[in-house]
């Protein structure tokens, strides 16, 4: 039993460290993603291939046989290129996310993919904290809101007015000193999307200042 247990933390650390060398690939739900290993010059022509998700078979083919086999989930959703070996993956739910490796003729590559099926992000808008926030605030705070978990990794930016955008955090404080800014706006960004919000109004900002002109000549 001892021996048993200390096999499968054993093999636990095995993949682990292999999925920390994988190459990390990032497609959206209802997207396609590609996975290109190259064929070593020791393994042409191919004989067979046999791609798995994690532990589960995705394709097999076999020259010899002249038959492509998909399994499960995969069977209608993938497609194989048996000259190059790339694997096209219909990825229309999360369950495609995992740990994805080849075999060529029999034999493990060390070309390893970890593939993360994630949603695009929404369009966001921009919150103000708290509610009661006025010109007369000392200071507040901006939100850029809408993201999901299903969404990550989601990077955020900000703008103010027409300017460039800046790499920040979800939040962004303004004072008073920002008063010169008459709108702020807030972009969320994630590997397969880029969405910003509409303008939000300054709260801080002065607004449009009217002179009345009287010609007091007339009447007189």
């Amino acid at each position: 039993m001892a021996c048993c247990v200390f096999f499968l933390g054993l093999l636990a650390v095995l993949l682990l460290e292999l999925t920390e060398g994988a190459e990390k690939v990032y497609s959206a739900e209802g997207g396609k993603v590609t996975l290109e290993p190259i064929v070593p010059d020791q393994f042409k022509p191919l004989t067979s291939i046999l791609w798995k998700h994690n532990r589960n078979m995705v394709v097999e083919w076999i020259k010899n046989l002249n038959s492509t086999d998909y399994y499960g989930m995969f069977d209608g959703h993938t497609n194989l290129d048996i000259e190059t070996g790339h694997l096209e993956i219909s990825t229309w739910a999360h369950t495609y996310s995992g740990f994805y490796s080849v075999e060529f003729n029999g034999q493990l590559q060390s070309k390893l993919y970890t593939v993360h099926v994630i949603k695009k992000v929404p369009k966001p808008t921009v919150g103000v904290r708290p509610l009661s926030c006025s010109s007369t605030s000392s200071s507040c705070t901006l939100s850029c809101e809408g993201g999901t978990p299903e969404a990550e990794p989601i990077t955020y930016s900000w703008r103010r007015d027409e300017g460039k955008w800046t790499q920040s955090s979800k939040l962004m404080n303004i004072t008073k000193d920002d008063h010169h800014v008459k709108k702020f706006s807030c972009q969320m960004k994630n590997p397969v999307s880029v969405e910003e919000s509409d303008p939000r109004k300054n709260p801080f900002y002065p607004g449009m200042k009217f002179t009345l002109h009287c010609d007091l000549t007339k009447g007189l």
